[in-house]
């Protein structure tokens, strides 16, 4: 048996292909039950994001069955094999392990280190068993992803340092004024880099939310998802002097926020200071206005420079990542051997089963034992102490199966029963 991936992701496809081979919640039934219903297809999991499609399979014969896949996912689509393959990979083996560690780790994610994927594979985990697709490689796959991953977050900063511009924006101000409970924050366009920003606002705690927009239902939609509340375009300006925290990132050709907008809130705040933070090209706010007392700009360029910062800092902790993954695809492999002697323990417990069944049957003969509470009684012994007598040997027998190594009879006796030199 050996796991396989066919896939693609942000670095393969672009999103409206990405689009097309997503599967939703409502298709991940019929998907596993085509999958499922090839007979050398042994267990399957779906991954699908908004940035990858995967498709893992336990199978003997990796090459004929990722063809078999990939023509259900042409059904799925509807696009031809051929255009498909352009924008698809496929890993086979320690590949697709190390695939899937990476995965759930982030560091395959357009935001190196982010953390929802994990949650994301987690979920894939638990569909895959709902949907039949599981079984002990996938199960014990699960087990060394989840583990792995917990030490990578626990161990290294692969998470830390922000490597977005709105997530580095709200750092920031995180920074400048420590709790934002009681702070108020201003956001000026509806737009993506507004909508990242205001979440991760959201998420910080902030106060209180005030979002603008020049098309005032995209404006309340926004306030809606963030909890906030919407003004129209031609009012924010009043609500300067009631906001701490101000992001900008609109369509705008001219200056939003001029030099004599700010003083005039400022002349409202009694020296509180205000945060802005422009993320527009060209800028929505004025640069002149960081000449203002208590009065902070930042503009795209200064956000950039922290988040290349940021960047180069998780690629060095990508790196510690990879200890921690290549320990995890060691282990996993480990379990592999040991599992290769699985069917030699049941072959010699059956011996022992049947020798057993045997000198029973023989016992009660010869000491015309025929009651069967008797007989329950003398089975019940006689398997305890096979129990005891096999436990340390087939225990090691597993144990030391993954070690590629070899012994001499007298030291293989030893190591199964773990048996002492004579002194």
């Amino acid at each position: 048996m050996q796991l396989a991936v066919l896939g693609l992701n942000h670095n393969t496809a672009p999103v409206e292909v990405r689009e097309r081979l997503a599967v939703d919640g409502s298709e991940l039934e019929q998907m596993y039950t085509q999958i499922m219903a090839n007979d050398r297809i042994y267990e399957a999991m779906i991954i699908s994001t908004c940035n990858r499609v995967e498709y893992y399979i336990v199978t003997d014969d990796f090459l004929c069955n990722i063809e078999s896949v990939l023509e259900i996912v042409s059904e799925h689509c509807g696009m031809e094999r051929t255009e498909l393959r352009k924008y698809t990979f496929i890993h086979c083996g320690e590949d697709s392990i190390r695939h899937i560690f990476r995965v759930a780790c982030g560091l395959d994610s357009l935001v190196m280190g982010e953390p929802q994927i994990f949650g994301q594979v987690k979920d894939s985990f638990e569909n895959c068993r709902t949907y039949g697709g599981a079984g002990t490689f996938l199960k014990k796959l699960e087990e060394f992803t989840i583990k792995t991953t917990k030490k990578v977050r626990t161990y290294t900063g692969i998470g830390e340092n922000p490597v977005s511009v709105s997530y580095a924006a709200v750092e920031l101000a995180s920074k400048i004024f420590g709790r934002l409970e009681d702070k108020s924050a201003l956001i000026i366009g509806a737009g993506e880099m507004c909508e990242l920003a205001a979440k991760h606002l959201m998420t910080a705690g902030i106060g209180r939310t005030t979002v603008t927009n020049r098309t005032y239902e995209k404006a309340e939609k926004l306030a809606c998802e963030v909890g906030g509340e919407a003004v129209e375009f031609s009012a924010f300006k009043d609500m300067l002097k009631n906001s701490d925290i101000i992001i900008s990132s609109t369509g705008a050709t001219e200056l939003l926020v001029t030099a004599a907008d700010v003083k005039d809130a400022m002349s409202h705040r009694k020296k509180k200071p205000m945060f802005f933070i422009d993320i527009a090209v060209p800028r929505d706010i004025d640069p002149q206005i960081n000449r203002i007392e208590n009065v902070y700009v930042y503009d795209i360029d200064d956000l950039k420079a922290v988040v290349d910062a940021n960047r180069k800092q998780r690629e060095k902790e990508a790196v510690k990542a990879m200890e921690f993954i290549e320990d995890g695809l060691e282990g996993f492999y480990e379990w592999i051997e040991s599992m290769k002697i699985v069917p030699l323990i049941k072959s010699l417990r059956g011996q022992f089963e049947e020798i057993k069944d045997a000198e029973l049957k023989r016992f009660s003969a010869k000491f015309k034992i025929d009651s069967e509470q008797e007989q329950a009684k003398l089975e019940y012994l006689v398997s305890a102490y096979m129990n005891k007598v096999l436990h340390t040997p087939l225990k090691n027998l597993k144990n030391v199966s993954a070690v590629k190594g070899k012994y001499s009879l007298d030291e293989a006796l030893k190591i199964l029963f773990e048996l002492e030199d004579e002194k």
